[in-house]
């Protein structure tokens, strides 16, 4: 039989720096005293773990003296899945970040960086269970703490060949850039990219305006990775491409708008409307981008600074088989199966349905 009380330290510290929840952790720490010695007990009863800032002012133990100074730091959200424990088959979608000067969690509209409007002060964690999603990242400046301009459209923290962090980010015009100790560079092809993503938890891939998928190594070497998704499918009308990871694979999520013409990465429609989406993945044995006509029992969950996806079923109601994404300032959801813009639905007309994994009752 194990003797659970002799793992390493160094394993106790892996276990629990994913526990997100006050009560998992006061389980943890309850095994036996050298689990218990292995980690401190939660700070304020706050389950979520610690994200160190990432200054990119080149000069940050400095302080800035006149406007004209650059500093920026990664600004970092985070998706949580939140239950009841007493009742943990079916949860939340909530969104946080941390305030960097007081320290505390600010509470986030689910699909953007905006402040949750209507919420309570103060939440008793011990009522909850919650488990990080997904890391979000955005540029901001130091004096505004807002975005920084010109704009990154995404933006991903990778490990580079030494191991060490490294920001990548695709403007709005569709270039890539990246931070290389005191500014930003910018790779010297001429690429037009929609989104990059750091696959599996190692792998950065980006995505070009025509739906051609490549591989960014540990030096930033672009290589191509597969075929383009092509005008043929999408009969020239695309909008918005996306990646997304789904049940450990690629997946490219094409915005369908109402204006007929394609989109270029560094031109805006302010009056298109999303009609429809298409799904795409590569088929190995065709050699191909194929159309995905059913996602199962999975969602698509496509906010400002990230996409991923979620089980349908692990949230109160939860469409399968759809795409919830945000426009003028609303949450909609798309059913994929349905196939025209008819199937669209925006929050504002059924927050009481489809959108109930927005709305936690706790709020």
């Amino acid at each position: 039989m194990v003797d659970w009380s002799n793992l390493p330290e160094d394993l106790l510290n892996l276990i629990a720096g994913r526990l997100f929840s006050v009560i998992e952790l006061k389980r943890f720490r309850s095994i036996c005293r050298s689990w218990r010695s292995s980690v401190p007990g939660a700070s304020n009863n706050n389950p979520f773990r610690r994200r160190p800032l990432i200054h990119l002012n080149p000069y940050p133990k400095k302080p800035l003296i006149n406007r004209r100074q650059r500093g920026e730091f990664l600004s970092r959200s985070a998706f949580f899945r939140v239950t009841l424990s007493s009742s943990p088959s079916q949860g939340w979608l909530i969104k946080s970040d941390k305030d960097i000067n007081s320290g505390k969690f600010h509470l986030l509209e689910p699909l953007s960086r905006l402040p949750l409007r209507h919420s309570c002060a103060r939440v008793d964690l011990l009522e909850f269970t919650i488990t990080e999603i997904r890391e979000a990242y955005e540029v901001h400046d130091c004096r505004t703490r807002r975005e920084t301009r010109p704009r990154f459209k995404r933006v991903v923290l990778v490990k580079d060949k030494e191991g060490d962090n490294r920001v990548l980010g695709i403007l709005c015009t569709g270039k890539m850039k990246y931070w290389k100790i005191k500014t930003w560079k910018t790779k010297k092809k001429s690429y037009e990219f929609s989104d990059i993503i750091v696959h599996k938890g190692r792998l950065t891939y980006a995505l070009d305006s025509i739906g051609i998928v490549y591989w960014i190594r540990s030096d930033l070497k672009v290589i191509r990775f597969g075929p383009p998704v092509g005008d043929n499918i999408t009969n020239g009308c695309s909008g918005e491409r996306s990646l997304v990871e789904c049940s450990g694979e690629l997946y490219i999520v094409d915005r369908l708008e109402e204006n007929s013409r394609k989109r270029k990465a560094d031109t805006v429609y302010a009056d298109a409307k999303t009609v429809s989406f298409k799904v795409y993945k590569f088929d190995d044995e065709q050699g191909k981008m194929i159309e995905v006509k059913s996602l199962g029992d999975k969602a698509f969950v496509m906010a400002t600074d990230t996409c991923f996806s979620v089980l349908a079923h692990e949230f109160y109601g939860c469409l399968q088989n759809s795409i919830y994404f945000t426009e003028d300032k609303e949450i909609k959801v798309f059913k994929l199966d349905n196939g025209n813009g008819s199937s669209i639905e925006t929050m504002s007309k059924f927050p009481q349905s489809c959108f109930q994994m927005f709305v936690p009752s706790f709020l």
